[in-house]
C-alpha cells in the first residue's frame, strides 16, 4: 500500500512540475534581440536598382561653337539625363565608319566612365525598332546633334574601335525643341564653363571654376554579422568562426570564407572547377542581379570600372563620385564573377547614417586653371592621365563621439587605372586650404 501510495504522489509531482515548466515556456523572453526578418532573410536595408540606375554617365557635355559647358549641379544633371531616357528613339541604322568624326557646333557629348556594352543601352534608352538587331560593340559615349531643317535630333554611338558605328533619331518636334531650348540657356547660373586639358591621351574636360564644398562627418552603423553570413552561406549551421589578427571575424566553410574586418567585409568562394569568362554584357547583368538579390545597393553607387572579370561600383554622395582616403576601401563594392558563380565579393560593412550629418566651414575649391597648372608643374605623366574630377575623399575616424566617416572635397586624377588626389603644388596652400 504504501508503493502504491509513493508512485501517486511521484505522479502528482511529475505532472505539476511539467505543468510549470510548460507555463514557463509560454512566459519566457529571451535575454537577447530575436532575429528580425531582415536577418533571417540575409538581406541588408539597400534599394534594389535597375541597370540605368547603376550604368551612369559621368559627364554630359555641351559643345556651342567651341566652348564646352555642363551643368553646374550634379542633380540638375541628372535631371537632363532622365529627360534624355524618355526620348523614343526611331530609324535605327547600323553603318561603318569611314572617317574621323568631327564635332558639329552645337551637339552634346554623354560620357560614362566604362565602356559599356550597346546591348545595353536597350534597357536604358527607349529604342523603338524592335525588329533591327543589335550590334555587339562597346562604347564609353554618345552623342546628340540637331537637324534644324527636320527639327529632329540625332544620336550617334560609335564603337570603342572606331569601325562601327548606330544612328538613331528622335523625330518628335516638341522633344527637339525641348533639347535645343538647353542649348540656349549655357550663359545662366544652372551651367558652369569648362576646359579641354590640352596634352592628355582622352578628351578630358574639367570645370574652369569650382565653388566652395562643404567638407562633411557622417555617423554609421556596422552591418549584423548574422546577416552577412544568411547572405553569403547556404547553410550558416557549418560555419566555422574565429578571431582575426586584425580585431576582425573570420568566418568559413570548406568552400566559402567571409572576412570583415574594419568595416569591410570580403568573401571569396574557392571554386575549383575550370573557369570560363563572361561578357561583360553578362558581369553587369549578373552582377546587378546578384546585389539585389540581398538589397546590397545601400548606398547610392554606380558602375565605375570592369577589369578581368572583377567590376567595380563607386560610392556618390550628393551627385559627386566618393573616393578611398585611407585603407581599407569603404567607397566601392568589387565583385568578380566566373561560370555564372561569385568568386569574389568585397564592399563596405557599415551603413551611413545620412539623418546624422555634422558640416563643417566649407573649403575653397581649385580652379581648373589651378589643376592644368600643378599638373604641369609635377612629374606626372599626362599621357597617364585618364580622369579628373571633383569628389569626395572618405575615411574613417574616431572622436570621443565614437566612429564617423569624414568626407572631404578635393580634387582626384585616374592615374592608368587607380584614383588619387592631385596634388599640391608649393604655394597652393592659400588657394586649396580650408
Amino acid at each position: 500500500m504504501k508503493l502504491e501510495t509513493a508512485k501517486s504522489l511521484l505522479l502528482v509531482v511529475l505532472i505539476g512540475t511539467s505543468m510549470i515548466l510548460t507555463f514557463g515556456m509560454w512566459n519566457y523572453q529571451a535575454d537577447y534581440d530575436p532575429l528580425n526578418e531582415r536577418s533571417v532573410e540575409g538581406t541588408l536595408s539597400g534599394e534594389e536598382k535597375s541597370v540605368d540606375e547603376i550604368v551612369m554617365p559621368s559627364e554630359i557635355l555641351f559643345k556651342q561653337e567651341g566652348n564646352y559647358y555642363t551643368h553646374a549641379n550634379p542633380s540638375l544633371k541628372e535631371q537632363f539625363y532622365d529627360r534624355l531616357q524618355d526620348l523614343p528613339l526611331t530609324e535605327m541604322e547600323r553603318l561603318p565608319v569611314e572617317e574621323e568624326r568631327t564635332a558639329s557646333n552645337y551637339e552634346i557629348e554623354v560620357i560614362f566612365p566604362q565602356e559599356v556594352p550597346f546591348l545595353l543601352f536597350d534597357r536604358i534608352l527607349q529604342f523603338e525598332d524592335e525588329a533591327i538587331p543589335y550590334p555587339t560593340f562597346s562604347i564609353d559615349r554618345f552623342y546628340i546633334t540637331f537637324e534644324p531643317n527636320s527639327k529632329s535630333l540625332e544620336f550617334e554611338f560609335i564603337s570603342i574601335d572606331g569601325r562601327e558605328k548606330v544612328k538613331a533619331e528622335v523625330t518628335s518636334t516638341s522633344r527637339y525643341q525641348e533639347v535645343w531650348d538647353e542649348m540656349h540657356r549655357l550663359q545662366s547660373e544652372d551651367y558652369q564653363a569648362m576646359t579641354l586639358v590640352e596634352g592628355s591621351e582622352n578628351d578630358i574636360y574639367i570645370p574652369r571654376e569650382v565653388p566652395a564644398m562643404q567638407p562633411l562627418s557622417i555617423f554609421f552603423t556596422q552591418m549584423d554579422k548574422s546577416v552577412l553570413q544568411e547572405m553569403l552561406f547556404e547553410n550558416t549551421s557549418g560555419i566555422r568562426g574565429s578571431a582575426t589578427p586584425g580585431n576582425g571575424y573570420l568566418y568559413a566553410t570548406d568552400v566559402r570564407q567571409l572576412t570583415i574586418e574594419r568595416n569591410v567585409m570580403e568573401y571569396i568562394y574557392l571554386y575549383l572547377e575550370q573557369s570560363e569568362p563572361m561578357s561583360e554584357l553578362n558581369l553587369i547583368e549578373g552582377s546587378i542581379q546578384n546585389i539585389n538579390g540581398h538589397s546590397g545597393f545601400t548606398e547610392d553607387f554606380r558602375l565605375m570600372n570592369i577589369d578581368n572579370e572583377t567590376i567595380t561600383y563607386q560610392m556618390y554622395y550628393e551627385g559627386y563620385p566618393v573616393f578611398q582616403g585611407s585603407s581599407p576601401d569603404i567607397s566601392t563594392i568589387k565583385q568578380k564573377h566566373s561560370n555564372q558563380h561569385l568568386l569574389e565579393y568585397k564592399r563596405p560593412a557599415i551603413y551611413l547614417d545620412t539623418t546624422d550629418i555634422i558640416t563643417k566651414t566649407k573649403k575653397e575649391m581649385r580652379s581648373g586653371e589651378d589643376i592644368i597648372e600643378d599638373l604641369a608643374n609635377s612629374k606626372i605623366n599626362m599621357d597617364n592621365i585618364k580622369d579628373l574630377k571633383v569628389g569626395y575623399k572618405i575615411q574613417v575616424e574616431t572622436d570621443d563621439n565614437g566612429d564617423y566617416v569624414s568626407m572631404e572635397p578635393e580634387w582626384f586624377m585616374k592615374v592608368n587605372n587607380s584614383w588619387s588626389a592631385v596634388p599640391y603644388e608649393p604655394g597652393d596652400a592659400a588657394r586649396g586650404g580650408d
